[in-house]
């Protein structure tokens, strides 16, 4: 009965904290005339609270986006999906070089506080990796991964 209980508490809390919002109803006018402005080619927008933050899903073109707002409308971050071998030169060769075996699975641009790095999901034996680097091809050791 416990294990009934704990687990029914814990859909609950997943429910209140990621939810998904509708447009219209959640988002704050700022937040969405600060994302219409920096993004007007965005299509497929979809909301999701992060806690206090609001995060939009979005394609620009035929490419995957997400930005992540305060609630005043001030935008913190935001990334877009990578195609295969449009990383940085300088990215591929510390692949190369440092992660032998590994190959890329997934890379995303991502921009926080005006600098640009790029997260690579990197897919090995035994384990796969997540790497996060600078445009350089150094690695950001402790850098959040989104």
């Amino acid at each position: 009965m416990k294990v009934l209980l704990l687990f029914l508490a814990m859909c609950i809390a997943s429910v209140t904290y990621g939810q998904d919002i509708r447009v219209a109803q959640g988002v704050p006018a700022s937040v969405q005339k600060a994302f219409k402005s920096k993004f007007p080619a965005a299509k497929d927008v979809e909301w999701e609270r992060k806690g206090e933050r609001l995060e939009a899903d979005f394609n620009v073109g035929r490419v995957d986006h997400k930005a992540l707002y305060d609630q005043k409308g001030k935008l913190l971050a935001w990334k877009s999906d990578l195609r295969k071998g449009a990383l940085p030169p300088a990215i591929t060769r510390a692949i190369k070089t440092n992660y032998k075996g590994f190959r890329v699975d997934d890379a995303d641009q991502v921009t926080r506080d005006g600098k640009v790095y790029y997260q690579v999901e990197l897919d090995g034996t035994p384990d796969d990796l997540h790497v996060v680097f600078d445009k350089e091809g150094k690695v950001l050791e402790g850098a959040d991964w989104w």
